[in-house]
């Protein structure tokens, strides 16, 4: 398991910015969609990157 640090935005507005900890990026964009309250929010930006 990896910790990534996740960024999302929706133009310059920080939406959400915190620490996952997960087998690879695509379990972390899971786990970011269907766990957050991203599930109905709109946004323009996802960064993931790995610590």
């Amino acid at each position: 398991m990896k910790e990534y640090h996740v960024t999302v935005r929706n133009g310059s507005t920080m939406i959400l910015s915190e620490i996952i900890v997960a087998e690879d990026e695509r379990e972390v964009l899971g786990t970011l969609l269907i766990t957050s309250e991203l599930f109905n929010q709109p946004f323009t930006d996802i960064r993931i990157l790995e610590r």
